[in-house]
């Protein structure tokens, strides 16, 4: 069965990774946009993080976007996924405890090779007069060859200036006016359930993924067996490990939108071919994020 199930991942990768071609020569540059470079103490202003892929067909990006401040001049408010290229993400960003360092690890199955692609956008509030600086750093992008291919990485940054507020002006808050706009719930998802020896101590667990194009996915809400719901990331490691647990999972958005799907460790008979694809790519991503940062000593709970 272990062999059968072997050859299924190596089907899988070939079928989905391994017939994309990609230039070697080029190089992926990540860079930020604003739509303005000066804004005033008070503002909210977002900053999207993107990506031109120049040719070459990219399935994952793992790097860092610092935040530098004179003077703690700007805080990071919010995060947003929305219209984000990625679809696996399993480390969505998340801001270091001194406040300076966005880290994130997306992916997506079968690749992209597009232009100006968002990959997510920064929320930050102006507190004081100042100048800001955000540069991507330790960006590693990985080439959809089926080998996992590291590609060279170009970088551009961001300057922002902090200006006075000026008298009897009222602060502009660009994600304010975003969310007050956002009446669209998150988009269907399904609920993907897996195990692997190698993750969450061999336990089975379920990836779940929801879109939201306007102000994206804030997080999900899981309900085991009709137990109390509890807060979770898009990894959920079942407490009932029977394989005949059922959940129910609600993504909110950003807004308070919310959308519910149903899902079970065990779905039968009636599972599509896709959902299995699905769930085998969901495995695969995950082990080598999964593996990566257990190599880097950092703990992986049961909800990321």
């Amino acid at each position: 069965m272990k062999k059968n199930i072997n050859l299924a991942y190596a089907i899988i990768i070939v079928a989905l990774l391994g017939f994309v071609p990609f230039n070697k020569t080029s190089a992926a540059t990540v860079y930020l946009e604003s739509s303005r470079n000066t804004i005033s103490v008070g503002d909210t202003v977002i900053v999207n993080v993107k990506i031109n892929a120049e040719g070459t067909t990219i399935n994952t990006v793992d790097g860092d976007v610092a935040v530098k401040t004179g003077g703690n001049s700007v805080m990071v408010q919010e995060f947003s996924l929305a219209n984000s290229a990625f679809g696996l993400w399993p480390r969505t960003p998340s801001l270091s405890k001194d406040g300076q360092v966005v880290s994130f690890v997306g992916g997506v199955p079968g690749g992209f090779n597009i232009e100006g692609a968002s990959l997510f956008k920064v929320i930050l509030q102006a507190k004081k007069e100042g100048t800001v600086t955000i540069n991507p750093q330790n960006i590693v992008a990985f080439a959809n060859d089926g080998k996992g291919t590291k590609l060279p990485v170009k970088t551009e940054g961001l300057s922002l200036t902090v200006k006075p507020k000026a008298s009897g002006t009222v602060a502009e808050d660009e994600w304010a006016a975003l969310v007050a706009k956002d009446i669209t719930q998150p988009e269907d998802f399904i609920i993907v359930s897996g195990q692997d020896p190698s993750m969450f101590e061999g336990k089975k667990f379920a990836y779940f993924s929801a879109v939201d194009n306007q102000t994206g996915v804030a997080y999900y809400e899981v309900s085991e067996n009709g137990a109390p719901v509890v807060r979770s990331g898009s990894v959920y490691v079942y407490q009932d490990q029977s394989g005949k647990a059922k959940l129910s999972v609600t993504a909110y958005d950003k807004a308070g939108n919310k959308k519910v799907e149903i899902g079970s460790a065990n779905e039968g008979g009636g599972i599509s071919w896709f959902t299995i694809i699905i769930s085998l790519v969901v495995i695969l991503v995950l082990r080598v994020v999964y593996m990566k940062l257990k190599k880097n000593k950092k703990n992986v709970s049961n909800s990321l």
